[in-house]
């Protein structure tokens, strides 16, 4: 079972670096080996290694850089994107691919579908739904996954922004309007072992899959929840969880707009699994005990 693992340095290329870290058969790559603004070079790697599952944890992230670097976003996650579903079929691979709440409007009040209308309204977004039509196109047996709100130990996210603000800062602002899921890099890993272990005992079928924790909460209910975690694990905040104030996102503006609904229906993913979403306490839990064990709140 060869498998070729792209973004091999980013969150959730590094939790899939350490679920398959003893299986001789897969190839791990990051942006240094594989540059996906050169399309030749994904094709070598993949003609080398032959693989039967392809998965790109690669991709072009920064929501606001994009918005001023949009030929970069759509070169990283689309036309590189296409490069791996047309090799994909050339080797009789299967893709596996991360996608976006960011296909979505951001609007509504329950958790997207899907087979909803997809409307991005950021070049981040765009650029993300551009790709997922590349890999429905070709011809490839693929599996999207759709996941929103990632967190982990490794890289820049929401969880470790907040918790070296609040060991900081007195106060802390945070938006109260957006609506979505931590989800951890470690859970998005371990669905995708298990996804591809289920592939080659049964089969599964192609399409877009919803993935992400269970439960709700705005990122300002995020906030205080993972400040007052860390405090009951002995960890020294400046800012109490009362000290953190919610706000308005047009009151706190950014280059690029934040979906106020990032909300995902994962009934789909979970029938396929047999098994349900953990809760995004828990993953907020997770990522903030490995944040501790690797010495990274001090």
């Amino acid at each position: 079972m060869k498998t070729l693992i792209f973004g091999g340095s980013g969150q959730v290329g590094t939790e899939l670096t350490k679920l398959f870290q003893s299986d001789k058969n897969v190839h791990v790559v990051n942006r240094h080996d594989a540059d996906f603004t050169k399309p030749e070079v994904i094709e070598t790697l993949i003609k080398a290694v032959d693989p039967k599952y392809i998965i790109n944890a690669a991709a072009f992230t920064s929501v606001d850089k994009a918005e001023v670097e949009k030929s970069l976003a759509f070169q990283v996650n689309a036309e590189a994107v296409n490069v791996l579903a047309s090799c994909a079929v050339r080797h009789d691979a299967m893709l596996v691919h991360y996608s976006t709440d960011y296909v979505f409007d951001g609007l509504g009040n329950r958790p997207n579908q899907e087979m909803d209308p997809t409307d991005p309204v950021t070049v981040y977004g765009q650029s993300k739904l551009k790709g997922e039509s590349f890999i429905q196109m070709s011809g490839c047996r693929y599996v999207i996954l759709r996941t929103s709100w990632v967190i982990s130990a490794t890289g820049k996210n929401f969880i470790k922004t907040i918790l070296k603000n609040a060991q900081t800062k007195d106060q802390l602002t945070v938006v109260s309007d957006q609506i979505g899921a931590a989800t951890s890099a470690g859970l998005i890993s371990r669905v995708t072992g298990d996804l591809i272990r289920l592939d080659n005992l049964s089969g599964i079928d192609s399409g877009i899959y919803h993935l992400c924790s269970s439960g709700e909460a705005s990122w300002f209910d995020v906030a205080v929840y993972a400040i007052s975690y860390a405090a009951k694990k002995g960890v020294s905040m400046k800012c109490d969880p009362g000290d953190v104030i919610p706000c308005r996102s047009d009151e706190y503006p950014m280059q690029a707009e934040r979906p106020l609904n990032s909300r995902l229906n994962t009934n789909k993913l979970e029938q396929m699994l047999t098994y349900p979403m953990p809760h995004w306490s828990s993953c907020v839990d997770g990522t903030i005990d490995e944040l501790i064990i690797k010495d990274l709140l001090k």
